[in-house]
This record gives C-alpha cells, sequence and structure tokens, in this order.
C-alpha cells in the first residue's frame, strides 16, 4: 500500500509539473507573436529591407554613374555610395570624384558627369542659362570650420581652443591682421592672451573653385560688410592676403587640412569632417576655433546641436520672408543668403546641393535609360535612408527640404 501511496504522488507531482510547464510555455510563444506583431507594424518588412537588415535595393538594371564637384560632401558621398553598391548587389556603382563645386558645375555643363555636387546653388547667370533643364535640390547640411596651426595655444597644451570673430577672419584674409598677437585677437582671447605668440598668420585658403570657398567668403560678407565691399563672395575670390605675402593655395578641403598641419602659425577653413578626421593632429599643433554669431552675440563650437541650431532658425528665417522652400526647378540663391550667419546657432552652415538634368536623352547622355533609373533610385535612397546613415558632422536635412529634392527624382526621364 505504502509504495502505491508513493508511486501516486509522483504521478501528481509530475502531472502537475507537466501541466505548469506547458502553461509557461504557452505564455512565452503568446509574449513572442505579440512582439512579432508589433515589430510588424512598426517596421514593416521593406523598411528592415531598405535599412539593410539582409534586404537590398531591387533595381532591375545594371550601370554606372560619375558624379563629382564638392570635395565638402565627398566624405559622406564616398559612404552613401559604397552603401548603394552593397545594397543593390553590385548593380549600380556611384563612383564620385572630389574636384571643388566649380570643376563639378562646368564638367557637368559639358556633358562630363551624370549630376554634379556644390555646396551653393547654381550661379544666377549658369542658372539663368540652364535653368530650365536642370534640377538643383540639397542632400545633407555641413558646416565649415576654422583650423589652426598656433603650437603655443594648442589645444593639447592649454585645453582651451581659440575664440574668432567674423571681423578677426575678415581682417585675417584681408591682411590687416598680421600677428597672432595681436591686439584684437588676445581681446578675445583673455585666458590665453599671454600664450598668444608675435609670429606672422599664414592665411590658407582653396586654390580651386570652391563651394566651401563661397559658403565662408558668404559668411564674412554677411557678418563684416567691409568684407562684401572689398572682397565679396564665390567660388573663386582674390584674396588680399595673397598680395602681402601671407596666403597659401591649396586645393580641395583636404588639401587646406594638410596645408594648416604642415605650416606653424597658420589658419584656414575646412569642412568639419576634415578636422574631425586629423583632430588629434590638431589639437597637438593647434586646434579648432569656437566663433562668434554676432546676431546672439554667442560663441559657439561646432556641434551637431549648435549647427541644428543654425539650420533650423535660418529656414525659420527664409520661411518668414519666402513663405515655401524652393521647388527644385527653383533658383535657390535666396535660401544661400538667409542660411548664411543664422540668427542663431553656429554661423558657418551650408547646405550642399546635387544638380541634375531634367531629361537625359535630351542632353544626348548614351545609356540614358540605365542611368536614370539608377540616378532616381541613388538619389530617393539618399533622400531617405541615407539621411541616417551620416558621417560625423553631417547634419540630416529637414523633413520638407529632402521632400523637394523626392519630388524632382521621381521625374528625372527617361
Amino acid at each position: 500500500m505504502l509504495g502505491f501511496i508513493c508511486f501516486s504522488l509522483q504521478y501528481f507531482c509530475f502531472y502537475v509539473f507537466r501541466r505548469l510547464m506547458r502553461a509557461v510555455a504557452l505564455a512565452v510563444l503568446a509574449a513572442v507573436l505579440a512582439l512579432l506583431a508589433v515589430g510588424v507594424l512598426f517596421f514593416p518588412p521593406k523598411c528592415l529591407a531598405a535599412s539593410g537588415g539582409g534586404g537590398g535595393v531591387a533595381l532591375g538594371v545594371r550601370g554606372s554613374l560619375v558624379g563629382g564637384g564638392s570635395s565638402f560632401i565627398a566624405p559622406q558621398m564616398f559612404v552613401w555610395s559604397r552603401e548603394f553598391y552593397r545594397l543593390s548587389g553590385g548593380a549600380a556603382v556611384v563612383n564620385y570624384q572630389s574636384v571643388g563645386s566649380g570643376a563639378g558645375v562646368a564638367q557637368l555643363l559639358e556633358r562630363r558627369l551624370d549630376f554634379a555636387a556644390s555646396d551653393v546653388p547654381l550661379p544666377r547667370d549658369r542658372y539663368a542659362a540652364v535653368g530650365g533643364r536642370v534640377f538643383q535640390f540639397p542632400v545633407a547640411v555641413g558646416s565649415i570650420v576654422v583650423v589652426y596651426n598656433v603650437p603655443e595655444v594648442a589645444y593639447g597644451v592649454t585645453g582651451r581652443y581659440l575664440n574668432l570673430t567674423a571681423e578677426v577672419l575678415a581682417l585675417i584674409y584681408m591682411g590687416v591682421v598680421r600677428q597672432w598677437c595681436d591686439v584684437r585677437i588676445r581681446e578675445l582671447n583673455p585666458g590665453l592672451a599671454d600664450r598668444l605668440p608675435c609670429r606672422d598668420i599664414v592665411a590658407v585658403h582653396r586654390s580651386d573653385g570652391s563651394g566651401t570657398t563661397a559658403a565662408f567668403t558668404l559668411f564674412l560678407s554677411r557678418a563684416y560688410p567691409p568684407w562684401n565691399n572689398t572682397v565679396g563672395w564665390g567660388l573663386v575670390v582674390r584674396w588680399p592676403v595673397d598680395a602681402v605675402g601671407r596666403g597659401v593655395g591649396a586645393k580641395g578641403n583636404e588639401g587646406v587640412a594638410q596645408a594648416v598641419l604642415q605650416n606653424a602659425y597658420s589658419i584656414g577653413y575646412v569642412e568639419y569632417a576634415y578636422w574631425v578626421k586629423n583632430r588629434g593632429k590638431f589639437d597637438e599643433v593647434g586646434g579648432v576655433a569656437y566663433v562668434r554669431n554676432d546676431n546672439d552675440g554667442r560663441f559657439y563650437f561646432p556641434t551637431a546641436e549648435s549647427v541644428s541650431e543654425a539650420v533650423s532658425a535660418g529656414l525659420e528665417r527664409y520661411l518668414a520672408k519666402y513663405g515655401a522652400p524652393p521647388g527644385p526647378g527653383d533658383d535657390w540663391n535666396p535660401v544661400s543668403m538667409e542660411f548664411s550667419n543664422p540668427p542663431r546657432g553656429y554661423p558657418i552652415v551650408s547646405f550642399t546641393y546635387i544638380i541634375l538634368w531634367r531629361d537625359y536623352v535630351a542632353e544626348g547622355y548614351g545609356n540614358a535609360g540605365v542611368k536614370a533609373k539608377i540616378l532616381r533610385e541613388f538619389f530617393r535612397w539618399v533622400l531617405t535612408e541615407g539621411q541616417r546613415r551620416l558621417v560625423d558632422g553631417y547634419i540630416a536635412l529637414p523633413r520638407e527640404v529632402a521632400e523637394v529634392g523626392l519630388r524632382a527624382v521621381e521625374v528625372v526621364k527617361p
């Protein structure tokens, strides 16, 4: 009898345990199914594929594009091109040449490129000549930083970066502020004033037609009127500092960054990515400047937050004046004007614009159908998923601005 009772107890315990485990398993299964349902709701399969999570971009064609221009956007364009090649399964090759905004626009108009990138829109004279045949639209926002090589006040030595203003920068490139110990620089940097050396400033600038130059000199023109009255702004300007023997020209953002690193007591302007790539080297010999926004009186470091603040302020000012963003076939020069020296935030910011032909057959391109197809898909991806694949220093477009480009790429022919 005792054996029977023990057996019964064992069976009862096993039965209860089995029912309990079954209930737990059902609960776990229900939870997993619920999570999968939420995932499908918020992350549908096509989004997962577009993000590169095992999916890709179905083109239906194979081919290549050649684009070129802005060295400002080159680090980002290289990343976009590599990622799109991967997502297309190797079907689409986008070759980008960092030749400078001026050369990029010129080569597009000569039909030597399939698309161009420029840090300023088409100049008004060129827009007037081809405005009915091209689209132009922004693809990213970036900042221009002021880098310097002054070993005595290098960040690695002092733990501080210099403060500079539009006026002082303009006077350096005008050849008026000649030495680092100039009282105007000392007054902006009281904590470093005694360390600033009385050494001649070497002013490095672009030697090629450059959208970075156009954006930098536009900032100086807007923030310091005497610069606008004497030098002005553009892809190429006549640098007064060259006439006094203290100017150095270099090609591309890459060239300016290296020229500053290699020349003690120099200063230059480059797109943010070229500084951050060499930040350790710059900190050893100098650094990057805080730049004052004269509209709100604050010194700003070129962070994502301060650049985003500038973009928001510039967009607000433009919309208050014009009501809505321009279309892809419109003149975008007023946008550059309103975004330069914005009401608040880091004051030297710029869109990078893509310039495309409206109709590649009409412009005489061979294999036009394939080119147009890849152009449409590549820039559709750049303006959507690509905005989440940004190199450090670039800022995603405001939604209403990205939509301008999306409207354009939908109707690129054939």
